[in-house]
């Protein structure tokens, strides 16, 4: 298999287990990093940039027939922060699949937060991200997930939670 997948939030923890199980299943992948990284597999190519960064986009999505976008803002002080990653950098990166001229297929890692937008602004960037992306996907299969809470091992977010709740500090 010589297919090419484009990951961004390549180094959440979404995202790590998805380019592992990409990489395991024979596929190329290019990933997204605001970082430079070290060269650990010749199906793995590290593009370092980020959503604000259109040169970098249309570098990762280059020869690559699906988009797995990953990437997200969670937390922030202003809706701004949340606009500029979830809505901004998910229609950049949707308009540098569609100018490749070679992606078919956009999955877009959303929130369950998205059925409820008047939540909060996080909830509401990415209800406004899902339905910008439907409107613009045209040629390209667009598919939107919504996890709810996720967790495991190497988890940062909620698993210290869990455990300090398992101790009784909290």
């Amino acid at each position: 298999m010589n297919q090419t997948v484009a990951v961004t939030g390549a180094t959440g923890f979404i995202g790590k287990y998805i380019i592992d199980n990409l990489l395991a299943r024979g596929f190329h992948v290019r990933a997204l990093t605001r970082t430079a990284r070290a060269h650990v597999n010749d199906n793995l190519i590290w593009v370092r940039g980020s959503l604000e960064d259109t040169h970098s986009l249309s570098e990762l999505v280059a020869g690559a027939s699906a988009v797995v976008h990953c990437a997200g803002q969670v937390r922030g002080h202003k809706e701004e922060i949340f606009t500029r990653c979830n809505v901004d950098g998910s229609l950049r990166l949707m308009q540098a699949a569609k100018e490749s001229g070679f992606c078919q297929r956009f999955l877009f890692i959303s929130s369950l937060a998205a059925r409820h937008p008047e939540l909060s602004w996080y909830a509401n960037s990415k209800h406004v991200a899902e339905q910008r992306l439907t409107a613009m996907a045209d040629e390209i299969t667009l598919g939107i997930f919504r996890p709810t809470a996720v967790y495991g091992p190497g988890d940062k977010e909620l698993k210290p939670l869990f455990d300090w709740m398992l101790r009784g500090l909290l």
